[in-house]
């Protein structure tokens, strides 16, 4: 933190301090209610996200335990991704069967839909729905169930049953698949272990309560009374607080859009004048300028000859005519339709279902997953959920942090990965040295295939995919290093950082833990809408209250809040 936000920090501190508890509150005017309504939404649901509270035993789970900002968003824990790949739960032995997917960039996944023209799903995958989140797409994100599927619980317009607010109706832009996901973990008993109920009694009684009102324009109601249809009141809540972190995990906190790759995109786009002003450098332009390369297509001045070369192997097609590079064909299954690799908010994925024959990961617990057709009851399995490739491989360090690939997690590192993805099809079947080579009973692990040159057979081989996409495609050792490169370009060079709130143990966030501990401090910020006779009278008094402006700034969220 530099010296002047320091500053302006302790005088923040200093004005929360000299408000009266019990003032009357202004209502905050320096933005609109909707801006401000839809930031206290966001602040509150990152609240939730990292609150390991909301698990049973308590202190035990969090969203974050599983979504690990430093790892891209999947699990931080480097001896689980070693090993089994999945993450405990709350409550041992509860455990689950996957290993979990990033977050990051999830919430621009489409609702579950139909593969057809004009939709957003690969028309050449040979699934006939894309969209959904988890691996499996059962969270749908629909109000009806679409297809003959077996959807996870859908969060609807019951949330604002009670709501005639325009600002708090504009909060329904966040339904969808991400936070119908959200809606899971907490009562599953593999994961956080905890009930609705509960999670509403805990938030009530947490010292980040007041976001809820701040947000919603209501205190919490956790009883047990029937509030709309078959909701309860803190069925309700739960949902709401579930909306919640559905919003914040489409925030830039999350979807920071930071990488190198995406650094050097706005560096040339900004050179128009116009576009990315916060990225424009006049050298730096004068030197595109002279360069006679177009703007924001590839190759980019700042990546790397490598980096770029991975581009080109990624995007090359097989289909048509040989390209000047290799064909990666990555693109087919890792961009949406029409997209080249230019496009600033490049997602790279097609929101498909595909299965690549990843071998069986024998350290999983709890029986093989079938993928897709654990959601689309007529499907076959072996197909899953097609993930970003932003932060693939961030937080990976050899001999200090490991990461796991795929699924379900067989792949230990990302340089394996592409390895597989070019040789699939041209080395032996592992179970084919047994037991010449490799002795019986020995669990065909990354590391028995690398040390024996194979591959074991695809975990579900009816579906996996083959023919020029993959398994035989030719690269050179140094292509597949110049794949993994680019790839590397697209980890954020920005990480979420714990509330500082829920974070005692920050000594820098100390002081403002222990002042927010102290007071009732729903009491000493700004009232979000329109004025009211009491508030009105608050405009003419000596007591000032706090705009949520400042709220954001003094728990240290404005980098990404308030862009």
């Amino acid at each position: 933190m530099g010296r002047t936000n320091r500053f302006r920090r302790s005088a923040l501190l200093a004005l929360i301090f000299s408000i009266p508890l019990g003032s009357l509150t202004a209502t905050a005017q320096e933005e609109s209610e909707q801006v401000l309504r839809d930031q206290a939404l966001k602040l509150l649901g990152k609240h939730v996200f990292f609150d390991s509270d909301l698990s049973n035993p308590k202190g035990n789970q969090s969203c974050a335990s599983c979504h690990e900002p430093f790892a891209g968003g999947t699990s931080g824990f480097s001896d689980v991704n070693e090993n089994s790949v999945v993450v405990p739960g709350a409550t041992a032995p509860n455990i689950g069967n996957r290993k979990p997917p990033t977050n990051t960039y999830a919430s621009f996944t489409p609702p579950w839909q139909p593969a057809v023209p004009g939709s957003p799903c690969n028309l050449f995958a040979g699934i006939p729905f894309c969209g959904g989140n988890f691996w499996d797409g059962r969270s749908q994100g629909n109000d009806t169930p679409v297809g003959n599927t077996a959807p996870a619980p859908h969060l609807g317009d019951e949330v604002f049953y009670d709501i005639e607010n325009a600002a708090i109706m504009a909060f329904g832009q966040y339904k969808g698949p991400t936070s119908d996901q959200a809606l899971n973990p907490m009562p599953n008993p593999a994961e956080q272990n905890i009930a609705r109920i509960d999670v509403c009694e805990r938030v009530k009684n947490s010292i980040y309560a007041p976001l809820y009102k701040l947000a919603w324009g209501t205190d919490l109601d956790c009883s047990a009374t029937l509030a709309y249809n078959d909701n309860t009141h803190y069925d309700i809540a739960f949902k709401r607080l579930m909306l919640s972190v559905g919003a914040y995990q489409h925030s830039e906190d999350i979807n920071a859009f930071s990488s190198k790759r995406d650094m050097a995109l706005r560096a040339e786009l900004a050179c128009d004048g116009s576009s990315y002003p916060d990225h424009y450098d006049a050298e730096f332009c004068a030197l595109l300028s002279g360069s006679n390369k177009e703007a924001g297509q590839f190759p980019l001045l700042l990546l790397t000859e490598e980096e770029n070369l991975g581009h080109d192997i990624f995007y090359q097609s097989p289909f048509g005519p040989p390209g000047p590079v290799a064909a990666g064909a990555c693109a087919l299954c890792h961009s949406g339709p029409g997209e080249d690799g230019s496009e600033p908010l490049q997602l790279y994925s097609d929101h498909s279902y595909h299965n690549i024959g990843v071998p069986h990961n024998p350290h999983i617990p709890n029986a093989p997953d079938p993928g897709l057709s654990n959601h689309l009851l007529d499907a076959l399995p072996g197909p899953v959920r097609t993930p970003t490739l932003r932060n693939t491989s961030k937080g990976a360090q050899p001999g200090v942090f490991t990461k796991a690939y795929t699924h379900n997690g067989w792949f230990k590192s990302l340089e394996t990965l592409v390895h597989f993805y070019n040789t699939r099809d041209v080395k032996v079947r592992c179970e084919a040295l047994i037991p010449e080579t490799i002795p019986e009973g020995t669990e065909l692990t990354e590391a028995v295939a690398l040390a024996n040159d194979c591959w074991p057979s695809p975990e579900f081989p009816d579906t996996a995919v083959g023919g020029p996409l993959l398994g035989n495609l030719g690269l050179t050792s140094d292509e597949e290093a110049a794949l993994v490169a680019y790839i590397h370009t697209l980890n954020d060079a920005h990480s979420a950082e714990p509330p500082v709130l829920l974070d005692e143990s920050n000594i820098r966030a100390r002081r403002i833990f222990t002042i927010f501990q102290m007071r009732k401090w729903e009491q000493d910020v700004c009232v979000i809408g329109e004025a009211t006779a009491s508030t009105q009278a608050a405009r003419y008094s000596r007591r000032p209250c706090l705009p949520l402006s400042q709220l954001i700034e003094l728990l240290e969220e404005d980098d990404w809040l308030m862009q």
